[in-house]
């Protein structure tokens, strides 16, 4: 009799919210995270999901919002835009698609498709075919205008607080006046360093730095440079000539 209870409940909540979704087109939804039990309070650090047309599946446990979509996650200071969002109730996760823009503490990551990972913490961006995943990060302690990393993929986990972007990664940091380039790169937001890998090039101030693995100290402002077996680490250094202008 409680199972039934359980059931019934829920099949009441479900039509409650395709109800709502029906009649407010184009309003606000709060979503929790784990489907109700009973009916109760939004809770205002939920999933909120605003967007010109909405609907929930209570068979698929999955709700679909399209157009103008707006998201907020208050309890992960996560804000988002995109043109369609899926939320997957039951693998907790959450798909957005279209002009997305993710806005987390001030920093931003964009791409046409980004999968968020609910449990894990973790985003993973996607770009339109020969376009590339754009990311900004502020550096609290340093301001400025944060460090900026275009790739063929990435991936932000918020737990772990790492952030690793995949194929023909460019890097650029005006703060600290350098820009890379690299195949793969690890972005340690706790520790606070960087890790290029694979055919690296940094260019600060004129000077290069070339080699297979070049790890940068953030608050030391020091670059590390290693290389493959056998081969040697290159650097150029360009030394202002006085003469030069005479």
């Amino acid at each position: 009799m409680h199972r039934l209870t359980h059931t019934f409940n829920r099949y009441l909540d479900w039509r409650w919210l395709l109800l709502l979704s029906s009649l407010a087109a184009g309003g606000m939804i709060t979503v929790p995270i784990q489907p109700p039990v009973q009916a109760q309070q939004p809770n205002p650090q939920g999933l909120s999901i605003q967007a010109d047309t909405q609907e929930a599946n209570s068979k698929t446990e999955v709700v679909t919002a399209r157009g103008n979509v707006q998201l907020r996650y208050p309890s992960r200071n996560i804000q988002a835009r995109a043109d369609l969002a899926q939320y997957y109730i039951k693998q907790k996760r959450i798909l957005l698609t279209g002009n997305v823009l993710i806005v987390q503490k001030g920093s931003t990551l964009a791409g046409e498709s980004v999968m968020y990972l609910i449990d894990r913490g973790e985003f993973i961006a996607t770009p339109k075919p020969k376009q590339q995943v754009r990311s900004n990060y502020i550096i609290p302690e340093q301001g400025g205008k944060g460090m900026t990393i275009f790739s063929n993929t990435q991936e932000a986990n918020t737990k772990t607080e790492l952030v690793t972007a995949r194929g023909n990664v460019r890097l650029s940091y005006p703060d600290k006046k350098f820009q890379a380039r690299a195949n793969t790169a690890q972005y340690n937001i706790k520790d606070k360093q960087i890790v290029l890998s694979g055919n690296v090039l940094v260019v600060n101030n004129g000077s290069s730095l070339q080699g297979d693995t070049i790890t940068y100290l953030i608050e030391e402002g020091r670059f590390v440079a290693k290389q493959k077996p056998g081969i040697p680490v290159q650097s150029i250094y360009v030394i202002p000539d006085k003469n030069s202008n005479q």
